[in-house]
């Protein structure tokens, strides 16, 4: 298997500091601000852009949107990490900030079909697919950063603060909801509010670029850029355990959101249901997650990632029976908390081991790919898949089965790891 000489000096390692984690932290978790603000507030984009359409066709419009920024991930993934790959990861980690930027403000300020017609949802498409494009490339960049600059006993630690970033996108974009449903009035929510998560996350970013621009990296620029089919020739094994691992956490937490924005049983949740919802989720998926990094830090990632997959395999079907039966917001509640829970405390593991798998000068590219293609088939066509087979099938248990199905693919990308890492240490300067 190849390895390559690290760009890294050797002081460079466990140049690990707030700022930089902080950074890598607000990335992702305006990534996620973005997504569960969409879902907090579908039923007011729906009317928006889809006012012709029944409730049911526009939800999967709404969502069809939704996942086409998704599938234009894997070419963002392919552009910014060969760039971060190869002129180091700022600089694309400052260009993902400016196209994130044009991407979210896009989407706040695009009149609806009432005003400009087909332009309106044509607009917001061509936006989602900038967003889309940016953060593909987003996840690998940072996560390679930050796993490059910890110390390499702490690595799932400071895996599990990335992924703590969503539960804290999850926490924002649900008290953003819960004050928007609160303070303005229905027809205001409907004509101009739902529009105010994604002004804020626009104004968010410059922060972000600022906070970018002051990132310490000694990077050493190569005398060559690898070629794409470098990153995938001889790593067949690497990237199908990594796609099955992402496949296992990606689910589970995106049915946690479409489970909180559709309800269960039928019975649409209210929007403030939905922001308590989002709110909650995204308080306990910052505990899994920096709780299930600890662990795995201590009895290893791989422990970690099973139990989390074997415990959501066991309550999944009796929780949704639960919410279903129970008719109750508490019930529902506890359901959209237990998945995402569980999802969330196997994340910081699997994203440290799908890093370990691959060399570092291949390292941001191949994970912004596996991780973009990953999300696009398993997590942004989760909620499109669902609502789909709920209309075809008339069953509200759907997302059980594709859950099942999720975790029992993690599982078996366990047992293929233990003899796909690559020889090339999660820390480039312990390279040879």
């Amino acid at each position: 298997m190849p390895t390559f000489r690290a760009n890294y000096p050797v002081e460079a390692a466990h140049m690990m500091t707030k700022r930089t984690a902080a950074t890598v932290v607000i990335a992702n978790a305006l990534e996620f601000f973005d997504y569960f603000s969409y879902a907090t507030f579908i039923a007011f984009i729906n009317k928006a852009f889809f006012p012709h359409s029944s409730s049911a066709a526009g939800m999967v419009y709404s969502f069809g949107i939704f996942a086409a920024g998704f599938l234009a991930r894997p070419l963002g993934a392919i552009l910014i990490g060969l760039h971060a790959d190869s002129a180091g990861r700022k600089p694309a980690l400052l260009l993902t900030s400016l196209l994130i930027t044009i991407g979210t403000l896009g989407v706040a300020a695009v009149p609806g079909y009432s005003t400009i017609g087909l332009a309106a949802p044509t607009l917001v498409l061509l936006c989602r697919l900038v967003q889309g494009v940016a953060i593909g490339g987003e996840m690998g960049v940072s996560a390679s950063l930050m796993m490059e600059s910890c110390p390499p006993q702490r690595q799932s630690w400071y895996a599990g603060w990335l992924m703590a970033g969503q539960g804290l996108a999850l926490i924002a974009s649900g008290l953003c909801g819960m004050a928007i449903v609160q303070v303005l009035p229905p027809a205001e929510v409907e004509r101009w509010g739902w529009r105010l998560p994604f002004a804020l996350a626009t104004a968010i970013v410059p922060l972000q670029y600022l906070l970018r621009r002051h990132i310490k990296e000694d990077w050493r620029k190569p005398t060559t850029v690898l070629p794409v089919r470098t990153y995938t020739s001889g790593h067949g094994r690497q990237w199908l355990i990594a796609l099955l691992l992402i496949f296992g956490g990606t689910v589970p937490t995106y049915m946690a959101a479409y489970t909180a924005a559709f309800g269960v049983g039928g019975a649409v949740p209210t929007a403030k249901l939905t922001a308590t919802a989002t709110m909650l989720v995204g308080l306990i998926s910052v505990v899994a997650s920096v709780a299930g990094g600890w662990l795995a830090d201590h009895f290893g990632n791989s422990r970690i990632i099973a139990l989390s997959r074997v415990m959501t395999m066991i309550v999944v079907f009796p929780a949704f029976r639960f919410a279903a039966s129970a008719g109750s917001d508490s019930s529902l509640l506890a359901a959209i908390m237990l998945f995402a829970g569980l999802s969330m405390a196997g994340g910081g593991p699997a994203i440290v081991e799908i890093l370990r798998m691959f060399p570092e000068r291949q390292r941001a590219l191949s994970l912004s790919l596996v991780y973009s293609v990953g999300v696009a088939l398993f997590g942004g066509t989760a909620p499109l898949i669902v609502a789909s087979l709920n209309l075809w099938a008339g069953s509200h248990y759907a997302p059980t089965w594709y859950i099942l199905l999720a975790c029992v693919a993690s599982l078996f990308a366990l047992l293929l790891l233990a003899g796909s890492r690559s020889e090339s240490a999660i820390h480039p300067a312990q390279t040879n």
